[in-house]
């Protein structure tokens, strides 16, 4: 749609937009120039630069790299040569500005800036990890009589934006959004198998799991009504924004905050809540031992004992209320962050799965390595889904 921008431009404005200048540390994943369209002279009023790019892996293990922004003209009748500009940088999501009061965005007022002028910004390492948008943002400073705004004055107007992709900032120290959670949990399903025989040829063949309706892939711990004697203990709020805000929260708090410690974790929790279907342990041979406090959460917190320790840890009565772990998927994670850290009697769980492999933490998690090969399956999985290659910080 064409916008009328005549009442309120003329050759008395600065109105530049912000180039970012090709640089061998980064590779540009997209770029455009929008234009705004005086409907009044039919004319190009302004162009804003939109870049997508991503750090190269070697970048990253710099200790700091230069971005080189030229400011061009956007409108070709605006002759004022100079004007003021600012950036802001905004915080991959979750994630806030430690050095910065704790702020998700920071702005750099650069005073007065012309046409040509080369803008530089040093991005540290710890930028290169945390920032997701850069963005421009100009306002003219002319005070001349012709100038078609009056003494109206001037505001701050964007004219350009670089979105440092997910890839360059890989997994470490960031929270997952719900959509690449979603994303997750779809691969991981579409990658796990069951044996059956085939109707044709009566054969044993593999088949992903989606295949079964009560593995769907929109649908995460809906089964705990069929885990037998505590089926009553339904998760309240199964939705997917919750898994992912429940997640991040403790990857936090318990300091799961590498991409290898996050692949541990997750893979050892599929298998523990069933691929995402439960968060309480269905009857068996072994429930009766440790009943009402059977396998609940992301990892089976098992024994009152854990549930004590858990509560005095925590001050939230789940002895008493023992279906919380199972029902409040806040709870199911946090039970599941502090036995990772604290509640296992091998003790830190973070220790071994930094450096170690699937048969080392298995252990910690379930004493005998029931599922071990499903275990290394899912982990393996997950280095594929989160690109370990590409990790910042991979050992």
């Amino acid at each position: 749609m064409a916008i009328n921008f005549y009442d309120y431009v003329s050759s008395y404005d600065f109105v530049p937009f912000a180039e970012l200048q090709s640089n061998d540390d980064f590779k540009v994943i997209s770029s455009n120039q929008s234009s705004l369209i005086s409907t009044a002279i039919k004319e190009v009023y302004k162009k804003k630069s939109e870049v997508t790019i991503e750090f190269k892996a070697e970048t990253i293990k710099k200790e700091k790299t230069i971005l080189k922004f030229k400011l061009q003209k956007a409108h070709q009748y605006a002759s004022d040569p100079d004007g003021y500009l600012l950036y802001k940088l905004t915080a991959v999501n979750g994630q806030v500005f430690v050095s910065n009061h704790n702020k998700k965005e920071v702005e750099h007022d650069l005073g007065v800036k012309r046409y040509d002028d080369i803008v530089e910004i040093v991005f540290s390492k710890n930028l290169m990890l945390s920032v997701k948008y850069i963005d421009f943002y100009y306002k003219d400073n002319s005070d001349a009589w012709l100038d078609l705004k009056g003494d109206l004055p001037d505001s701050w107007e964007h004219c350009g934006r670089v979105t440092i992709g997910a890839s360059s900032t890989c997994y470490c120290n960031r929270d997952f959004t719900e959509e690449e959670m979603r994303e997750i949990v779809k691969e991981l399903k579409e990658n796990t198998f069951y044996t059956a025989k085939d109707p044709a040829s009566k054969e044993e063949k593999k088949y992903p799991i989606t295949n079964l309706p009560y593995h769907s892939i929109d649908k995460i711990f809906h089964r705990n009504g069929y885990s037998g004697k505590f089926k009553n203990e339904e998760v309240i709020d199964n939705s997917f924004k919750t898994f992912t805000k429940s997640l991040n929260t403790i990857f936090t708090k318990y300091e799961i905050n590498t991409c290898k410690l996050k692949i541990h974790f997750l893979s050892q929790i599929y298998i523990e809540t069933l691929y995402f279907s439960q968060t309480i342990e269905t009857d068996n041979n072994y429930t009766e031992r440790y009943d009402p406090y059977r396998g609940r959460g992301f990892i089976h917190l098992t024994w009152e004992e854990n549930y004590k320790k858990y509560k005095n840890d925590n001050n939230m009565d789940i002895v008493s209320d023992y279906s919380l772990v199972a029902k409040d998927l806040s709870i199911s994670a946090d039970t599941a962050g502090w036995y990772w850290r604290k509640g296992s009697s091998k003790g830190d769980i973070n220790k071994i799965a930094n450096k170690g492999t699937v048969e080392e933490v298995t252990p910690y998690i379930n004493a005998l390595s029931f599922n071990l090969k499903e275990r290394k399956d899912a982990f393996n999985i997950l280095i594929k889904i989160l690109k370990y290659e590409n990790c910042n910080n991979k050992k």
